[in-house]
């Protein structure tokens, strides 16, 4: 039974997190060939996160340009509170889109 409680609470981050790893690789793949600056990268990354039930702020996504193509790096913590031991997930999403 205690399995199943940690399981239940733990699980759904690393879910969205992979939702949000996802959805960086598809915002980075769309937007290596647009116009669209940093910031209006930044609040398309923090609205998409804050659909996967991830807060971010847009202080915490990193967009870097290359002439090779366009990187966007996540960074962010997420508070699991358990009955005996609160536990703080530490999360890294990376998304790195080359131009052919």
């Amino acid at each position: 039974m205690a399995a199943f409680y940690v399981a239940w609470n733990v699980i759904p981050p690393y879910f969205n997190n992979y939702q949000l790893q996802d959805a960086l690789d598809d915002i980075a793949r769309k937007n290596s060939y647009t116009g669209l600056s940093d910031d209006d990268i930044k609040k398309t990354v923090v609205t998409k996160a804050s659909s996967e039930d991830i807060k971010l702020r847009e202080d915490q996504v990193i967009v870097t340009r290359t002439p090779d193509g366009l990187g966007i790096s996540v960074k962010y913590q997420v508070h699991v509170d358990m009955v005996v031991h609160p536990v703080d997930l530490n999360f890294t999403a990376n998304s790195l889109n080359k131009r052919i």
